[in-house]
């Protein structure tokens, strides 16, 4: 973003989050932006952060993590299907971008 953070200065503000996010040992919640999403994704899915921009983050959906010893696993879950959400255009990027 001009004039903004990097991904690399949001994931280097972020790492010591996710460390302590690794230590907790009870279900955690987190309620944020795509790009932060992006970012804790990658790390936890062990993405090479290059790629952490490009990670898909749906919207009306919950991505629920289960850590293990060699990494996580990942389900995904719909809330709301594309056809029952309100037609007012907020689930869809602006036309020409």
């Amino acid at each position: 973003y001009p004039r903004g953070e990097s991904y690399l200065d949001v994931m280097l503000r972020l790492e010591p989050l996710a460390h302590d996010m690794e230590r907790v040992r009870e279900t955690l919640l987190v309620v944020a932006h795509q790009g932060i999403l992006r970012i804790l994704l990658a790390y936890f899915t062990g993405l090479d952060r290059n790629m952490a921009p490009y990670v898909k983050i749906p919207l009306n959906h919950i991505i629920k993590l289960s850590t293990h010893a060699y990494g996580c696993d990942e389900e995904v879950i719909c809330l709301m299907q594309k056809g029952e959400m309100l037609d007012d255009g907020q689930d869809e990027p602006p036309e020409g971008v």
